[in-house]
C-alpha cells in the first residue's frame, strides 16, 4: 500500500527541481500541489526569489501563509513554470476539476512556458482515460448543457457546507459527467465549442508528468 502523503511529497520534490531563482510560477490546486507550495515556501525562506500566480483562492491563501509573493496575471509578463495536479492521468491527457478550479487552472497551465503535472501513483491510468469529466458552466446555460449531454449522466455538483450547487471562484456552476475518452483532444475541443461551457477538465497540453511513490518519483 503506497503511503499517499509520502508519494505526494515526493512528486512535489520532483517539480521543485525545475524551479529557478527569479521565475514566475503558476501554482495549481489540490492536495499534491499543497505539498509543493509548502516546499516552495521553505525555499523562499532560504532566499529563493519567485513571483507566483494562483489558480484558486485556496492556493493563494496557502502560498501567502508560506511567505510566497503572490500577484495577479495583469502584473506579470509571462509564466515561466506552472505546477499543477490531476485527478486521473495517462501519457496523453489529464482529467482535472475535482476541486472546481479547472478554468483558472487551464488558463494558468496552458499559458505557462512549461507545465509540470504532479501526481501520486494512484492517479495513473493505463489505456483509455475514463471517469468524471468536470465542466464549468454559466448558471443560465446549465439546463441546456445538461440536456445536450444527457447520455453522459450530467449532474450539477452539490455543495456540502451550503445549500444548493457548488459555486466556482468565477461564480459559475460545476457539472460532472461520466465519459470514456477515446480521443481526449477532440472531446476537449468539442466541449469547449458548446455555448455556455466556460471550460472543461480535459487537459491535453502539458510537458512533464511527475509520478510520486514511497521511494521517490518517476517521469511518466
Amino acid at each position: 500500500m503506497i503511503n499517499m502523503k509520502n508519494a505526494k511529497v515526493n512528486a512535489a520534490k520532483g517539480a521543485l527541481e525545475y524551479v529557478k531563482d527569479g521565475m514566475c510560477i503558476g501554482l495549481g490546486s489540490g492536495s499534491t500541489v499543497k505539498e509543493f507550495i509548502k516546499l516552495l515556501g521553505e525555499r523562499v525562506k532560504e532566499g529563493l526569489k519567485v513571483t507566483c500566480v494562483t489558480t484558486s483562492f485556496d492556493s493563494r491563501i496557502l502560498a501567502i501563509e508560506n511567505g510566497i509573493f503572490v500577484t495577479e496575471t495583469d502584473a506579470i509578463e509571462e509564466i515561466d513554470l506552472a505546477v499543477d495536479g490531476a485527478d486521473r492521468v495517462t501519457k496523453k491527457a489529464l482529467l482535472k476539476g475535482g476541486g472546481g478550479a479547472l478554468t483558472r487552472e487551464k488558463i494558468i497551465d496552458y499559458n505557462a512556458r512549461k507545465f509540470i503535472v504532479i501526481v501520486d501513483e494512484s492517479k495513473v491510468e493505463n489505456g483509455v482515460l475514463k471517469g468524471e469529466v468536470n465542466l464549468e458552466v454559466l448558471p443560465f446555460a446549465a439546463p441546456l448543457i445538461m440536456r445536450q449531454l444527457k447520455e453522459y449522466s450530467p449532474k450539477i455538483r452539490a455543495a456540502k457546507s451550503k445549500l444548493g450547487p457548488v459555486i466556482s471562484d468565477n461564480g459559475s456552476f460545476i457539472i460532472d459527467c461520466d465519459m470514456e475518452l477515446e480521443d481526449p483532444k477532440k472531446t476537449e475541443e468539442w466541449l469547449k465549442s458548446m455555448p455556455g461551457i466556460i471550460e472543461n477538465g480535459i487537459f491535453t497540453k502539458f510537458d512533464i508528468i511527475i509520478v510520486g511513490n514511497k521511494k521517490g518519483h518517476r517521469i511518466l
